[in-house]
């Protein structure tokens, strides 16, 4: 197959997912990656106690509350979360930074999921380099809210510091492996993190 065909397969596959999430009235296209990750790791189940970082605009949300019926459902961003009496009684959304969680005094959690990145300034090193510390401070985040045997899965991009996230994820977890969603778009440096069994 030529660059050309191959291109061209990839962006009918990316517009597949966007259309994709409006004929299923979800959401964002964010709802196939979770699905993907979780389909392939096993992440989500019931019984859990999970938190969504970042969580707008709600599609981690939206696929996590229509697996599972009886596990408690937490999604946390500085941004407004829309309609939010859309999803059952077992999700709760807080409009905060989640490096103030600890006042909420919630406890600790089985799974933390993070979609998180910065605005993009269009500078590829610096946005990566501040997606970077956002990833750090989401597993030191882990270090004290995370139950032992946890799993943690997070956003990252490909970039000189990437080391750095991956040896701390090591240090915390016995198990890290690296995944891209089929519905990241191909040419993105996206990829995400399944950190497993907290130690």
């Amino acid at each position: 197959m030529t660059k050309s065909r191959r291109e061209f397969y990839s962006l009918r596959q990316q517009e597949g997912y966007y259309k994709g999430a409006k004929k299923e009235k979800v959401r964002a296209r964010s709802y196939f990656k979770l699905e993907q990750l979780d389909n392939k790791f096993n992440l989500i189940k019931e019984n859990m106690k999970i938190i969504d970082l970042g969580a707008a605009p709600g599609g981690w949300l939206e696929y996590i509350d229509k697996k599972v019926k009886t596990s408690q459902i937490i999604g946390i961003d500085l941004l407004e979360i829309k309609n939010i009496h859309e999803f059952s009684d077992n999700v709760s959304v807080i409009e905060d930074d989640f490096n103030n969680l600890e006042e909420y005094e919630l406890g600790e959690f089985d799974l933390v999921l993070s979609d998180m990145a910065p605005e993009f300034s269009g500078d590829n090193r610096a946005d990566r380099g501040r997606t970077h510390k956002i990833n750090l401070d989401t597993i030191e985040f882990c270090t004290n809210n995370l139950k032992k045997g946890g799993n943690l899965a997070f956003k990252t991009f490909e970039g000189e510091d990437l080391h750095f996230v991956r040896n701390k994820a090591k240090a915390l977890f016995k198990e890290i492996r690296e995944y891209k969603p089929k519905s990241s778009q191909k040419k993105s440096a996206e990829i995400f993190i399944v950190c497993l069994k907290k130690k």
